[in-house]
């Protein structure tokens, strides 16, 4: 295998060139005076209230600069200075980390991180235990993106390609084993430092207090940055377009790297479009003008990002917004950049002025600034405007909006369309039900899941969300009363999330949005009032107090939190 790798990334040395070499639009430098003109346009029309970019050529930062509102309160803009969260473009910084050990012969790459971890839900199965950082970097281990308690492998490690921050987070722990240092001080010493990121950092820092934007999320609903406290490779980065764009300008020269590591970074490793691959870390696309790297980044519908580069012009950019649509402008800020040259992966995203996105967000604007009976004229107007072309999938998520913004009878006249106009629809009767699940009507929503099943939705997800309901029902009809003395073992500090106590109540704050009243299903397992598809559960419990708590989501998945006073364990999971 590694044989193979090897051929791939010497036939591919004639592609991949350093910056400087000849080039067609080398002396074509990047438009920043049209990215300045447009930029607050685009905001005004996408929605995005603050974005922050910066642009390198030839090696170095040649333009930065913010626009719009940092999503607070007091309006406070956004300068080049803010903070945002790089979501997924914490994978990137990572991967180059990871690249620097390997060419000092501190980490090989095709070792299996079992033989250096075993990672504590990975698992039970002996094929995990072949998984290798090369396999990570280049997301072909068979984990999920994010796991349950207990992890299980969706193919054979090593033959196909599936994206998994749990695999980030495996190779995370494994370096820090290996190393004897944690991610934060690896990123320093190894990233942070050399590339002059004096903004950067894989968990929160007080000095950031002062410049740090707020998300609008799907929802518009707006919530400060997160505080990590536990570092995950795969997603707490906080960081700023300039400190960020410094990176992109080290991958684009292949600065701090052998040129052997250098190209095996930008090698296609798996196929995951038509002419598009992920190579170790970033994503990249072969074209006649040389390789173009990649990434994006989400974090939970919240902050949004993108970053890029082109090998052969030795020009690249990065930007990072504080809303959930941010990578719809990918295209408008690329086209200025790079002066109108075509990309293949760029077209995948959406066009922030696409009429039908703009149609959904004067819908979704009415609901939030005037109610139902705004958002249900302004729909009507909508669907009769022909150039909208409002898709059934676009409904449904209308449907899952009004929902989350508590408009429960507008959702589900919303949804209760959509299956009369797609009755065959699993999808259809699986947004329905979660609408009617969000709004208490307990007993239509779990004979709607049971009927997205009977008409094919996904057997193991709605398997799961009929067992969600049920267990919901069963703690209505026996409600359970705890101990005030237990209560008192839970409140706490759980890494970024807190546990309190008022008048005989638990409440949990999950970090980004306020504390809500917790509801006890057994002693240990409560309910998270305001976002049902949450459950706390305590665990440990000694005469004491709770030594961590399993957030569990009715998606699946679950995160682990440590009591911070207590002794060190793993962090588990991730949005």
């Amino acid at each position: 295998m590694r044989s193979c790798v090897l051929l791939v990334g010497l036939l591919a040395l004639t592609a991949c060139r350093r910056p400087g070499a000849t080039h067609p639009h080398a002396d074509r430098p990047p438009d920043t005076a049209t990215l300045a003109h447009e930029i607050p346009r685009f905001l005004r029309t996408s929605g995005v209230p603050g974005l922050s970019m910066a642009v390198v050529r030839d090696g170095r930062v040649v333009w930065a600069q913010a626009f719009g509102t940092r999503g607070d309160s007091a309006r406070t803009p956004v300068d080049t200075a803010t903070v945002f969260e790089a979501a997924s473009l914490s994978k990137p910084v990572f991967a180059y980390l990871v690249l620097r050990l390997a060419d000092r012969g501190e980490l090989d790459l095709d070792r299996p991180l079992a033989e250096i971890l075993e990672y504590p839900r990975g698992p039970r199965d002996q094929r995990a235990r072949r998984i290798t950082a090369r396999m990570v970097l280049s997301h072909r281990t068979g984990l999920p993106n994010w796991g349950g308690e207990r992890l299980t492998l969706q193919f054979e490690p090593g033959t196909a390609y599936g994206y998994s921050g749990e695999g980030f987070l495996y190779l995370q722990k494994a370096v820090e084993r290996a190393t004897g240092q944690s991610l934060e001080a690896l990123a320093r010493r190894e990233v942070f430092e050399p590339l002059g990121m004096t903004r950067s950092s894989y968990v929160w820092q007080e000095r950031f207090e002062g410049n740090a934007a707020h998300a609008k999320d799907w929802l518009w609903r707006v919530a400060p940055i997160d505080r990590w406290v536990e570092p995950n490779a795969a997603y707490t980065l906080l960081t700023t377009a300039p400190d960020y764009a410094r990176f992109v300008a080290a991958v684009l020269a292949g600065r701090g790297l052998s040129p052997a590591t250098w190209q095996a970074l930008l090698t296609p490793v798996s196929e995951t479009s038509p002419g598009t691959a992920m190579a170790l870390g970033v994503r990249v696309e072969n074209g006649p003008d040389g390789r173009i790297f990649y990434h994006s980044g989400n974090n939970g519908r919240r902050f949004t990002c993108y970053m890029t580069g082109d090998v052969g012009r030795g020009t690249g950019f990065v930007y990072f917004t504080n809303a959930s649509n941010g990578t719809s402008l990918v295209e408008a800020l690329a086209g200025p950049v790079f002066r109108g040259a075509p990309s293949r992966h760029r077209a995948e995203y959406d066009r922030f002025d696409d009429p039908r996105l703009v149609a959904i967000r004067s819908i979704q604007r009415a609901a939030v600034e005037a109610g139902a009976d705004a958002a249900r004229a302004r729909l009507r107007t909508v669907r009769a405007d022909s150039s909208a072309h409002l898709s059934p999938d676009d409904m449904l998520a209308l449907g899952e909006f009004f929902a989350g913004r508590g408009l429960a009878p507008l959702s589900i006249e919303v949804l209760e369309q959509a299956v009369a106009d797609t009755p065959g629809s699993g999808a259809a009767r699986l947004s329905l039900a979660r609408a009617q699940e969000a709004a208490g009507r307990l007993e239509q929503a779990l004979g709607s899941y049971r009927r997205a099943q009977s008409l094919g939705a996904d057997r193991e997800e709605t398997v799961r969300l009929i067992r969600w309901v049920e267990e919901r029902l069963a703690a209505r009809a026996r409600p359970v009363a705890v101990d005030p003395r237990a209560l008192a073992r839970y409140p706490g500090r759980y890494a970024e999330r807190r546990v309190t106590l008022r008048d005989g109540r638990l409440f949990y704050s999950g970090g980004a949005y306020p504390a809500s009243p917790l509801t006890p299903m057994t002693k240990r397992l409560f309910e998270v009032a305001a976002e049902p598809t949450v459950r706390v559960r305590f665990d440990d419990v000694g005469l004491g107090s709770a030594a961590r708590i399993v957030v569990l989501y009715n998606d699946g998945t679950a995160d682990e939190a440590v009591r911070m006073n207590e002794p060190r364990r793993s962090l588990t999971s991730a949005p």
